[in-house]
């Protein structure tokens, strides 16, 4: 479910071009994403009903991950990136710094406030 559009992405976050064709695919894929590091909150919730600083900040928190995707690339949600380290008998090969997390830091810090990465234990009757 999509949290935002191409215009909260490009008019209130103002985040980086990404072309329209790309967008919805990284949009699908940052919400899947945010909805797994909040344990799907907003499955159960009216994200409309929330106070407008949750609103805010959640729907950012989006927007940062749809332009991490798109700066770093789609595959790090599947833990894709190269070799960091490798070693075959005396053979050694590194690489440093390839590997990166497949959440935005901004969108983890937009999502603090929130109170939505909370992974407390819940009960729905």
């Amino acid at each position: 479910m999509p949290y935002i559009d191409k215009s909260f992405y490009t008019d209130v976050y103002m985040g980086t071009p990404i072309d329209d064709g790309a967008f919805p695919r990284l949009l699908e894929r940052a919400c899947d994403s945010i909805d797994h590091i909040t344990n799907f909150a907003l499955v159960y919730l009216d994200l409309d009903s929330m106070h407008q600083v949750i609103q805010l900040n959640f729907k950012k928190a989006v927007a940062a991950q749809v332009e991490y995707l798109s700066s770093v690339g789609e595959s790090v949600v599947h833990g894709i990136s190269g070799p960091v380290n490798v070693s075959v008998g005396a053979f050694s090969y590194s690489e440093g710094g390839n590997a990166h997390s497949p959440i935005s830091p901004a969108a983890v810090s937009y999502l603090r406030g929130t109170g939505f990465l909370n992974r407390g234990v819940t009960v729905r009757g």
